[in-house]
């Protein structure tokens, strides 16, 4: 089952670094498929659902995130055009600056893979093998969670001038498809459960978890701002 998980997170990771290098159209699909909060978690919490129990689930959820955090930053540094030959403004070397920069995220984001895998993980199996109400909160949770990164994103925009949105129209579509498929994956694995669903308490909890839900992508998207 790791090893599994481990091959899905590094073709995830390829896809996310190829993403990069993509533009226009395909650059909208290949972030919402591959490069995008909502692609990581449902990968982990469909880790999580199919494993056979809470140990497995959450180890496979972790070593999905891990690879693919491994795999990302790994074809960055080979490939060396983001860190290699640039200067400081006194003309030395800024590979060095650059290389602890990557480090720093590598990081980062393993840290939020161990933390993020372990609860997509055990949401997922929740979802998978709890009674009625337990699976109807995980999958709320898990909607709330998927759905967060998009949401506050859909949220920042709605601040900006109505000019300025028009010209970002198909990152809000992606932004919007991202909330829309973190709904549909969460019913689609609560169906799949083992027990009678219980539809109240599902979106009880999708509702109510997507305001911290708001907060901690708030938090790891100021990160992001400041760097590594």
């Amino acid at each position: 089952m790791w090893g599994r998980a481990a091959v899905a997170g590094l073709v995830l990771g390829g896809l996310a670094y190829t993403a990069d290098f993509c533009h226009g159209n395909v650059a909208v699909l290949m972030l919402l498929v591959s490069s995008s909060g909502l692609a990581w978690g449902a990968a982990a919490l469909v880790a999580g659902f199919a494993a056979a129990d809470r140990r497995a689930a959450a180890g496979a959820a972790v070593t999905v995130l891990a690879a693919a955090t491994v795999a990302y930053y790994g074809l960055i540094v080979v490939d060396g055009d983001r860190w290699h030959g640039g200067t400081l403004e006194d003309g030395t070397p800024a590979d060095a600056m650059a290389l602890r920069s990557i480090m720093a995220a590598t990081v980062f984001w393993l840290a939020a893979s161990v933390a993020g895998g372990v609860v997509l993980g055990l949401l997922g199996q929740a979802i998978r093998r709890s009674r009625p109400r337990g699976a109807a909160l995980a999958a709320g949770a898990a909607c709330a969670l998927l759905a967060g990164q998009g949401a506050l994103r859909l949220i920042q925009a709605s601040a900006y001038a109505s000019q300025y949105r028009a010209a970002i129209t198909p990152w809000l579509v992606e932004t919007g498809a991202e909330v829309v498929l973190a709904a549909a994956l969460s019913v689609a694995l609560l169906r799949r459960g083992a027990y009678p669903r219980q539809w109240g308490w599902y979106a009880a909890a999708a509702v109510t978890l997507l305001a911290a839900a708001l907060f901690a992508w708030d938090q790891v998207e100021a990160v992001r701002a400041t760097g590594f």
